[in-house]
């Protein structure tokens, strides 16, 4: 009989390319999971998967595989979402997928006072870029800045933030301020996010204004963003309700800017009546709250 932890590596594997990433995403090592999908191989007695230097690729037998074990995990995820669900103790731990900036910002300065007043719940942050599944149980809550689409997964609005240009005050001391912002920032320094499709709204609308403007920085995180403009290394966009708010940065004066992201919480329907769940839905409710109560608009 098949150890559903193989088969949990054959599909980590699958979906990673490698053993490495793979180990990543299954909370491993690459050793482990190298030894475990020999195992199944063995238990199969064929090779799942052709070792190349692109990377491991799916051989006919694993191809065949796949679709048993998207299934067997389907159905170990409804299980564990089952137990889970009927669970009413405000107590173990609740996975949430977030954005640095997100979490940093806006969740870990009120962690103090949520653990007051849940002591037995663990609140375990995954930040990474990856869009995690929350029918594969792969977080219990999610915060995006996409609307989550999986199936029977409850997505809910929560804030919208705005961006605007900012620098440091030590930049604007030494280098001054763009004359016309909403069209040209040449002879500037400029802090660019990642050339990936996740930033592109905010890439294109930066771009079309840097008219020879010198790109200092680029990063996927915008936390790196944020201290890098406040260290004084170039004009970047921030959200404005933290930017605003921080001394040592000033807002350069455009009058136009991207379009604000909106940020949404997704939720299996199966976890919602869960009491752990429920009360960290209750704690992002009322960081929104508190923040939208202090900024006119987030």
């Amino acid at each position: 009989m098949f150890d559903w932890n193989d088969l949990r590596y054959f599909l980590a594997v699958q979906r990673a390319g490698t053993l490495a990433a793979a180990a990543g995403e299954a909370g491993s090592n690459a050793t482990t999971v190298g030894r475990r999908i020999g195992a199944l191989e063995e238990q199969v007695g064929a090779r799942l998967f052709d070792r190349t230097p692109e990377g491991w690729l799916l051989t006919q037998t694993g191809r065949d595989l796949l679709p048993h074990a998207e299934r067997v995990e389907r159905e170990a995820a409804a299980v564990e979402r089952a137990v889970v669900g009927a669970d009413q103790r405000a107590a173990g731990s609740v996975r949430l997928a977030t954005t640095e900036m997100l979490a940093t910002r806006f969740i870990a300065p009120k962690l103090a006072r949520f653990h007051g007043s849940h002591p037995e719940i663990t609140l375990d942050l995954a930040c990474g870029l990856r869009t995690v599944s929350l029918s594969r149980r792969e977080a219990d809550l999610c915060l995006r800045l996409t609307r989550p689409r999986e199936p029977d997964v409850v997505a809910r609005e929560l804030l919208r933030i705005e961006l605007s240009l900012f620098v440091s005050k030590a930049y604007a001391a030494a280098a001054g301020l763009p004359d016309r912002p909403d069209v040209s920032l040449a002879g500037h320094r400029v802090i660019l996010f990642a050339d990936s499709q996740a930033f592109a709204l905010e890439n294109q609308w930066l771009e079309a204004r840097l008219d020879g403007g010198l790109v200092a920085l680029r990063s996927d995180s915008v936390s790196s963003i944020y201290a890098a403009a406040l260290a004084g290394a170039g004009i970047a966009l921030l959200p404005t309700n933290i930017a605003d708010h921080e001394p040592e940065l000033v807002r350069i004066g455009a009058t136009t800017a991207p379009e604000p992201r909106t940020v949404w919480q997704g939720v299996h329907k199966d976890l919602i009546r869960n009491a752990r769940v429920r009360a960290v839905m209750a704690f992002l409710g009322e960081v929104v709250s508190e923040v939208s109560g202090r900024y006119a608009r987030l």
